[in-house]
Formats: C-alpha cells, sequence, structure tokens
C-alpha cells in the first residue's frame, strides 16, 4: 500500500492524496487512517516549536470511502473546519471524479438524478419516487415487496455529472463532477444504470468482477483526482488535483493524450 502524500498546507488547511485502502478516519486497531496521520505529521512538524503538547487540531469535512483514491481536504482549526463544511453543504465545493466502468454507455454525456437511501446493512440503494412514499418507521417497501431498514429515516436527492473520456475492450473511463456528496453516491448510481465501477466488491456484478480480475484492478477504479473549494480565510478558489495511482485508470488516461 502507498504511503499518504501531503500536496498542500498552510495555517489553516492540509491537503493529501489519499491512497485506495486508506479509510479518511476511524481505521481498525492497528491501521493508520488519514486524520491519525495527519496529528503524527503536524506533531513531528511542530515538535520544539510550541509548549502546547496537546494533540494537533485535525477535522474531517468531507470523506472518501476507504477503497477509493483521491484528494482530502483537512481543517487545522474550528474556524477553517465551520467555512469549508458550509461550503460544501450549500454545493459551493466543486468534485471531480475519475470512474472506471464495465461496459460501453450509449449517451457518452450525461446527468443523472436518482433518489438514494443508505441502509441498515452498509449498503446505499436507489428507490423510486413511488417507493420512496411508502417511507415509514425507517422503513421503505420496494415495488418486489422487500422492506429494508435504512439509516437516519431519510431519502436524499443524489445527482451526478459524467462524460466518457475513453473506450477500450468493454470499459469506459468517465469524468464524474459530483453535485451532491451521498453516501457511495457515484458507486450505486453507475450500478443502477448498468455500469458498474470496475473492482467494487460491494456494487459490482459477476460480469464486473470477472472483468476487474481479467485487468489485475486490485482496487475499486474510482479516484477523486480534483477538488475545488474557496479558502477558508482568503476566500480565493484553490484547485487541488492529483495524478491518479490506479494502473487501469492511469493506462486509459494515457490513450485520451
Amino acid at each position: 500500500m502507498r504511503d499518504i502524500k501531503w500536496i498542500y498546507e498552510d495555517d489553516d488547511i492540509l491537503v493529501c492524496h489519499k491512497p485506495a485502502g486508506v479509510a479518511t478516519e476511524g481505521a481498525k486497531a492497528y491501521n493508520m487512517d488519514v486524520v491519525s496521520a495527519a496529528r503524527n505529521y503536524l506533531s513531528r512538524q511542530n515538535r520544539g516549536k510550541t509548549a502546547d503538547r496537546k494533540p494537533p487540531y485535525v477535522a474531517t469535512v468531507h470523506r472518501l470511502d476507504q477503497p477509493v483514491e483521491g484528494v482530502l481536504i483537512l481543517a487545522k482549526n474550528k474556524k477553517a473546519a465551520t467555512n469549508l463544511a458550509s461550503q460544501i453543504k450549500d454545493r459551493a465545493a466543486d468534485k471531480y471524479y475519475y470512474a472506471l466502468c464495465r461496459g460501453s454507455f450509449e449517451e457518452k454525456k450525461g446527468r443523472l438524478e436518482n433518489l438514494l437511501v443508505r441502509k441498515e446493512d452498509g449498503f446505499a440503494a436507489v428507490v423510486t419516487e413511488e417507493e420512496s412514499k411508502t417511507l415509514k418507521d425507517g422503513a421503505i417497501t420496494l415495488e418486489n415487496g422487500e422492506v429494508i431498514r435504512i439509516i437516519a429515516g431519510e431519502v436524499k436527492k443524489a445527482v451526478l455529472e459524467y462524460e466518457v473520456v475513453a473506450e477500450k475492450e468493454n470499459t469506459s473511463l468517465l469524468r464524474v463532477k459530483l453535485m451532491t456528496g451521498r453516501f457511495h453516491q457515484i458507486r450505486v448510481q453507475m450500478a443502477n444504470l448498468g455500469h458498474p465501477i470496475i473492482g467494487d466488491q460491494k456494487y459490482g456484478t459477476e460480469e464486473s468482477l470477472a472483468l476487474a480480475e481479467q485487468l489485475g484492478a486490485k482496487d475499486v477504479c474510482l479516484v477523486s483526482y480534483k477538488y475545488a473549494v474557496k479558502h477558508p480565510s482568503t476566500h480565493k478558489r484553490m484547485e487541488f488535483e492529483i495524478t491518479p495511482y490506479n494502473p487501469q485508470i492511469k493506462e486509459m488516461l494515457n490513450t485520451t493524450t
């Protein structure tokens, strides 16, 4: 597994390139997560500079799923955390992903709008408008009669825009702009469309998982490659962009140049 790479730091924020397989926070015992690594990094930076022995302040304002690689912005103080969280809530932050999906898309550019729920079993699911109207006591009845219990007891709208940027051997590389930030959003919306992301163990099909094995994809082929926000103090727009480590996505990107 690759190390976390720190790509930008100032008094308010710390930005990293998170490798696939590393949790944002709350990792299990003996496993490093980004927040713990950030505290260790900042403690080393501050050693000898201050008499304060408290752990450095580190707050997450957005997350990446453990199997997903990408840009992660951390706040170094409460004021920055509040400002960034507000930008994300107001959809003022721009989030871009690469997603390598199974199959060829009929529409090479599009916008997906779905209603999502977060289930108690740790999965997200797309529900229809009619199904959403059955919500009662934290449960929804699907059209097939199955009753699913959901977390937070609400249905949320999920929106993204995508564009196919490369195609090869029953795979399509998408550039995705995430308009909302729902749990497992891109993964479940693409699976619902019939184009699961290569290497996705949760939402993949037999065909997509077989293709992942054929391609040697060990991680879910989804990368948050660019994140843009206004700086919490200067209010200037800042863009953080990375080159993906994911070998399958890198190979597809090379075909576009």
